[in-house]
């Protein structure tokens, strides 16, 4: 399994509506999308963040389908203006050495294929996460 991590803070000026709309988008990703096999999205306790969302799908033909599925594009359109703060990883069960390098791929692929979405994230004022080039 891989575990597709969102955590974010979002900017002081996001309104409560702004919030709850991006909010339901990524709970949307986790019903709408095939590739999802569970999610959970709420409150990030414990750590820096306000939000965060998990997705969990089985491999990394499952993860690239997540990656593009356009309930996600549109994710990405409701809500990257508004973060502050995004961090967005990976966690796996699976023991490949080349994991990372095929998980870096994909993310890095996904961008190619949507530079608009990319330059959307290369805003964001504090970004960590796969795929954006140095």
């Amino acid at each position: 399994m891989i575990y597709h991590i969102n955590r974010a803070t979002l900017k002081a000026t996001a309104t409560p509506e702004q919030i709850e709309v991006a909010l339901e988008s990524w709970r949307n990703q986790g019903r709408s999308n095939p590739a999802v096999k569970s999610f959970v999205v709420g409150r990030d306790h414990g750590g820096d963040f306000e939000y965060s969302a998990v997705f969990a799908v089985e491999d990394l033909d499952g993860l690239f389908a997540y990656l593009t599925h356009p309930s996600t594009y549109e994710s990405d359109r409701i809500g990257l203006h508004l973060a502050e703060r995004l961090d967005i990883f990976d966690i796996s069960d699976d023991d490949d050495p080349e994991l990372s390098s095929k998980i870096q791929e994909l993310h890095r692929r996904r961008n190619e294929h949507n530079p608009e979405v990319a330059a959307m994230i290369a805003e964001v004022p504090t970004f960590v996460g796969a795929g954006l080039e140095d």
